[in-house]
C-alpha cells in the first residue's frame, strides 16, 4: 500500500483491494455452481447455504470489487484530465479504507444472516451509511479537482464520471430505502418498483456510466488517436441519461404494477439503442487502422473486450424487454446469465484492462508479465463463454417447457444439471484467470520491474511524483477529435 500522502496511493489502494476482493468473489460464485449440482455438498454450515452465499456473492462482486476499481480508476483518470492532483489525497484514502472496512462488514453479516434480503440492496442499515458517507467524500473530492483544474475544456470521460457521482448517491439511498431503518423496504407492490428501478439503475447509472468513462479515456490513449466525434459522445451520454432511468419496470411486465409504466420501461429499453449505438460507433471509428495495437497492448484488449461486451449486453437487454421474448425468459436462468455478461464479462473486462493500464503507471514500472495477462485473456475468455452458454441453454429449457409445455417448475429442474455443470466448468476456468490477474497486479507492485524505453529495451529512468504544483495539462486533441 502507498503512504496516504503520496500522488495516486488512493487510486492504488482502491484497486489493489479491489483485484483481493475479486478472488474471494470468483470463489464464492463457484461454490454456488457447485451447489447448483450438488445442493448437499455444504450441508450443515449455515454461512454456505445458497441464500446467504448468494447474496454475499453479489454484493463482493458488485461493491467491493467492481464499484472499487472503479472508483480507483477516477481517481487515477481525473488528474489526468483537468492537470490537477487530486484535491486531498488523504481524503481519497479514507475513502478507501472506510470503504473497504464497511463492505467486510457487510458480507460478514449477509453470511450470518444480517440483511434486508432486497435485490442489490442486501447490505443492513449501518453499512448503507458509510456506503453514503464514501459516495458523497468522494464527489467532494473529486469535483474539486474538476473545479480547480488546468485544462478548461471537459472530456468526455469527465462528463460521465460527474454525472455518475450526482447520480448513484440519490439512486442508492431512494433504492436502500434509507429513511425507513428497522426493514429498508416500502410495503407492498411499491417497494418491488422501488427495488426494480434502483436494480437495474445500478448497472445504469453506476456501472454503465462509470465504465465507459473508463473506455472513453484508455481508447484514445492507448491508440494515440482522438477520439472520432465529440456529436457521437453527446448522443451516447445525453441517450444513457434520458432513456435508462425508467427501464427496471420490464422487470415487472407480470407484476400487478400500473400498465403505462410496463409500457413506459419497454419503450425505453428499446430506446437504448439509440446512445449504444452511437458509443459502438464512436469507438469503433477511433480503432480505425490502430486494430494492430491489439498485439502489443494488454489494457486494449481487455477494454475493447468490454466494449462488446456492453454492446452485446444492451441488445440483449433491449430484446428481453419486448413482451414476447420477456414471457419466455422471465423467472429462468436467462436472466442471471444477461446479468453476468453485463457484470463479468463488460464491467471486467473494462476494469481488468484498467488497472493493467493505471497500476504500472502509478507505480512507474512495467507490468510484471505480459504474457501471463494474455494467458489470463485466454481462461477468461473460454471459461466465460462456457460459463455463460450454461445460463442460455438452462434458462431457454426452463421457459419453453413452462410456456409451451405447460410442465410445472419441479419437473424441468432434473434436466437441467447438464446447463449447470457448465456453469462449473467455465467458472473454473474464471477463477484461475482471476487468480491470475490478482498475482499479476500484486507482483507488479512488489517487484517494480523498471520501464523499458521502446526500441532499445533498456531501462528509462523514473521521473518522480513528487511536488505539489499542477499536473501537466492534458492535450484535447490527442483526447478529441
Amino acid at each position: 500500500m502507498l503512504n496516504w500522502k503520496r500522488d495516486n496511493s488512493a487510486a492504488a489502494n482502491f484497486m489493489l483491494s479491489a483485484a483481493m476482493w475479486l478472488v474471494i468473489g470468483v470463489l464464492m460464485g463457484l461454490i454456488l455452481a457447485i451447489e447448483f449440482v450438488f445442493p448437499d455438498v455444504t450441508k450443515g454450515i449455515s454461512w454456505l447455504v445458497f441464500s446467504r452465499l448468494r447474496q454475499a456473492h453479489v454484493n463482493t462482486v458488485m461493491f467491493a470489487w467492481l464499484s472499487g476499481a472503479m472508483m480507483g480508476m477516477w481517481l487515477y483518470i481525473v488528474p489526468k484530465l483537468t492537470g490537477r492532483k487530486i484535491w486531498s489525497e488523504p481524503l481519497g484514502n479514507f475513502c478507501a479504507l472506510l470503504w473497504n472496512l464497511a463492505l467486510a462488514g457487510g458480507i460478514v453479516g449477509i453470511l450470518m444472516a444480517y440483511t434486508q434480503s432486497r435485490e442489490y440492496a442486501e447490505l443492513i442499515w449501518p453499512i448503507d451509511i458509510a456506503v453514503m458517507v464514501v459516495l458523497v467524500l468522494n464527489m467532494v473530492n473529486i469535483y474539486m479537482t474538476i473545479h480547480h483544474r488546468v485544462e478548461p475544456k471537459l472530456y468526455v470521460s469527465l462528463w460521465y464520471i460527474i454525472g455518475t457521482l450526482v447520480w448513484f448517491p440519490m439512486l442508492y439511498f431512494i433504492g436502500n430505502v434509507m429513511w425507513n431503518p428497522p426493514t429498508g423496504a416500502l410495503t407492498g407492490i411499491n417497494d418491488t418498483i422501488f427495488n426494480w428501478f434502483y436494480g437495474h439503475n445500478v448497472l445504469g447509472l453506476w456501472f454503465t456510466t462509470g465504465l465507459l468513462a473508463v473506455i472513453y479515456y484508455i481508447v484514445p490513449r492507448e491508440t494515440a488517436t482522438p477520439l472520432y466525434s465529440h456529436f457521437l459522445s453527446l448522443i451516447a451520454f445525453w441517450g444513457i441519461a434520458f432513456f435508462y432511468t425508467g427501464v427496471g419496470a420490464h422487470h415487472l411486465l407480470w407484476a400487478p404494477v400500473p400498465y403505462w409504466l410496463k409500457t413506459i420501461a419497454v419503450a425505453e429499453s428499446f430506446a437504448m439503442v439509440i446512445p449504444v449505438l452511437a458509443f459502438m460507433f464512436n469507438i469503433l471509428l477511433t480503432m480505425r487502422g490502430n486494430w494492430g495495437r491489439l498485439r502489443s497492448s494488454v489494457p486494449l484488449i481487455y477494454v475493447l473486450t468490454g466494449w462488446a461486451s456492453y454492446i452485446l449486453v444492451s441488445y440483449q437487454g433491449s430484446n428481453q424487454a419486448l413482451r414476447g421474448v420477456n414471457e419466455l425468459t422471465h423467472f429462468t436462468q436467462y436472466v442471471p446469465g444477461h446479468a453476468h455478461l453485463a457484470l463479468l464479462f463488460f464491467a471486467a473486462s473494462t476494469l481488468v484492462g484498467g488497472l493493467y493500464y493505471a497500476l504500472p503507471r502509478i507505480y512507474e514500472c512495467e507490468l510484471y508479465s505480459t504474457r501471463l495477462a494474455k494467458a489470463q485473456y485466454a481462461f477468461y475468455v473460454i471459461g466465460f463463454v462456457v460459463f455463460f452458454t450454461g445460463f442460455v441453454l438452462a434458462g431457454l429449457e426452463q421457459g419453453s417447457s413452462w410456456v409451451h409445455l405447460g410442465l410445472p417448475v419441479w419437473a424441468v429442474l432434473p434436466g437441467l444439471r447438464p446447463f449447470m455443470a457448465l456453469r462449473i466448468m467455465g467458472g473454473s476456468l474464471l477463477v484461475v484467470s482471476f487468480v491470475m490477474f490478482a498475482y499479476n497486479v500484486v507482483a507488479t507492485v512488489v517487484v517494480k520491474r523498471p520501464p523499458v524505453t521502446p526500441g532499445t529495451g533498456a531501462p528509462m529512468a523514473k521521473s518522480g511524483v513528487s511536488g505539489s504544483g499542477p499536473l501537466p495539462a492534458p492535450s484535447p486533441a490527442m483526447m478529441e477529435g
